[in-house]
């Protein structure tokens, strides 16, 4: 038999057996065909869902507790419903330490409100020698930390029958100094610029009369040492001549006592607080290591310094907006009748969110500055704290991308929280001068109070409006709002002005913008002031509402 013949009838074999297998030719059709490469799939499991929230057990990060959103703030993996945020400002690390510190921030904080009492203590007097009195106000800003801190003329108390803790209990008549906190700080080293040139935003510091923010301290400084052994300032009033008596307000309207703290808590608190310790690298191998004999890391204590700026009580999520209003109102840690000034006190900008809270309370769209910022706030300190976990004084704990981009966007509200409290200030300020304005009686102040009001109101609005450059978190500074960057924040300052408009029409000692008329010298300002509002509410988004009330 010849090869091909072979081949074929072997072709005729194989194809019967194929037909035969598949039942196509005379096999056995009752036996189902199996392809032993597809497998039969076994039965689908039943879904679990132990809390009847549409979400299985394998995927929920709260089994036992209906969450349908899954929020989970702090990115730990466990849902906020069965892990909530903390309602305090504390944070603890396995045995249970704290590991919070900002007892420095503190000192500053203590350090700007003894400069506020010293400047409120000051009487004009023909006696006063001007060196003397810059001298005696530089020793709460620059005096050398060592020699102040051995020989402080005791002044920050909380009220005459206040009782308050630095690091020992004192007395309801005692005061509190920064050296009962802790030691060696200062305020002018930490202004914009002093420690890191690169805090003057831009490498620009603008707005005020002098070249850096602590040639501006020491200018108004200096000025107020001179207003303060001039007796003679007076201005005129629809009712005669009167002197001004108060030291710290000058001829032009300003007030420099105002001037100087409401800067101050921007150049310094609000500059620290946003340009150098929310600006850090929290990732980082050196700020996710413990510090020296510390129980926190590095980066979380650099976070704690921001807070300790912001001025904030560690009970500031629980406490009311009347509550924040009032710096010492209540010892809200633990009730035991002393108010420890290292977590139970509120200073500075943290009371001004809640004083604009209570401003638009009764409007259609109230803010709630005070809670956005402490759960920012709270939120990305306990991301913090999961991430310091593990962490050594030699080896790093660990802060996952998903954590990092969430501690940035808790930051990033923080910021621009604070920032808003600031600038709603200043909104609150320009209303105020308006209303100052609208008492004048013709080209003359109603009384001396209406001149004092005046230059008050000015000052503090001016001097918050000066602090709001020093953020790089600003919508003056990250274009989120069209039509608005840095030059938006410089037209504000210039239409503010380096002093207020008074009641004859002259700013600085000549007829505003060089009008016709002291009257239109006081509507072209007044026009101006309504300019700068409106900047304010474009670049904040306020409502139109609660910048018209504040």
């Amino acid at each position: 038999m010849n090869s091909q013949r072979l081949f074929g009838l072997s072709l005729i074999f194989i194809s019967a057996l194929s037909l035969s297998a598949c039942g196509g030719g005379g096999g056995n059709n009752d036996e189902p065909f199996i392809n032993p490469i597809e497998p039969v799939d076994p039965v689908a499991p039943p879904v679990v869902d132990t809390d009847n929230d549409t979400i299985p057990d394998v995927t929920d990060n709260c089994v036992n507790d209906p969450n349908t959103d899954q929020a989970d703030a702090d990115v730990n993996g466990e849902g906020d419903v069965c892990d909530p945020m903390p309602t305090n400002y504390a944070f603890e690390n396995a045995n249970g330490a704290s590991t919070v510190s900002y007892t420095g921030q503190t000192a500053r904080q203590i350090l700007l409100s003894d400069l506020v009492t010293k400047l409120n203590s000051l009487e004009r007097s023909a006696d006063n020698v001007p060196a003397q009195v810059a001298n005696d106000l530089n020793f709460y800003i620059c005096l050398d930390a060592d020699i102040r801190d051995a020989d402080y003329p005791p002044t920050f108390k909380l009220s005459d029958d206040g009782l308050m803790i630095g690091n020992s209990t004192m007395e309801a008549n005692d005061r509190l100094v920064p050296a009962d906190v802790s030691s060696g700080k200062r305020i002018c080293n930490k202004i914009a610029g002093e420690d890191k040139a690169d805090h003057i935003l831009g490498g620009e510091f603008f707005g005020g009369t002098a070249a850096t923010p602590l040639l501006q301290i020491n200018e108004w400084v200096a000025l107020v040492a001179e207003e303060s052994a001039d007796t003679t300032d007076t201005i005129s009033t629809a009712t005669g001549t009167a002197n001004i008596g108060t030291p710290s307000i000058s001829e032009d309207g300003r007030n420099y006592r105002q001037l100087l703290q409401k800067f101050i808590l921007g150049a310094l608190t609000f500059s620290q607080g946003t340009a150098d310790y929310w600006s850090i690298d929290y990732g980082s191998d050196s700020n996710l290591t413990l510090a020296e004999g510390k129980t926190y890391s590095e980066g979380a204590h650099d976070y704690d310094e921001s807070v300790g700026y912001f001025g904030m009580s560690r009970a500031y999520g629980i406490m009311s907006d009347a509550e924040i209003k009032d710096p010492g109102y209540a010892d809200n840690i633990v009730v035991d009748g002393l108010i420890d000034v290292r977590s139970e006190y509120n200073f500075g900008n943290s009371q001004n969110c809640a004083k604009r809270d209570l401003g638009s309370a009764d409007n259609a769209n109230p803010t709630n500055f005070t809670g956005e910022v402490v759960n920012a706030i709270i939120i990305g300190r306990q991301i913090l704290n999961n991430a310091q976990a593990d962490a050594t004084e030699t080896s790093p704990g660990s802060l996952s991308p998903d954590a990092a981009a969430a501690l940035a966007v808790q930051i990033e509200i923080a910021a621009l929280t604070w920032e808003k409290c600031i600038a709603a200030t200043v909104v609150h300020y320009i209303n105020d001068v308006q209303g100052d304005m609208a008492n004048f009686v013709g080209d003359e102040f109603a009384d001396l109070d209406n001149f004092k009001d005046l230059a008050k109101h000015w000052s503090e609005g001016t001097g918050f409006a000066l602090g709001l450059q020093f953020s790089p978190f600003s919508p003056f500074r990250d274009a989120s709002v069209p039509g608005i960057d840095v030059n938006s924040l410089k037209t504000i300052l210039q239409l503010l002005g380096t002093a207020p408009v008074l009641a004859d029409g002259t700013q600085n000692g000549l007829l505003f913008n060089g009008a016709s008329s002291p009257a239109a010298a006081r509507e072209d300002y007044l026009a101006n002031l309504n300019q700068a509002r409106d900047i304010l509410q474009k670049a904040y988004g306020f409502d139109a509402t609660n910048v018209a009330n504040w």
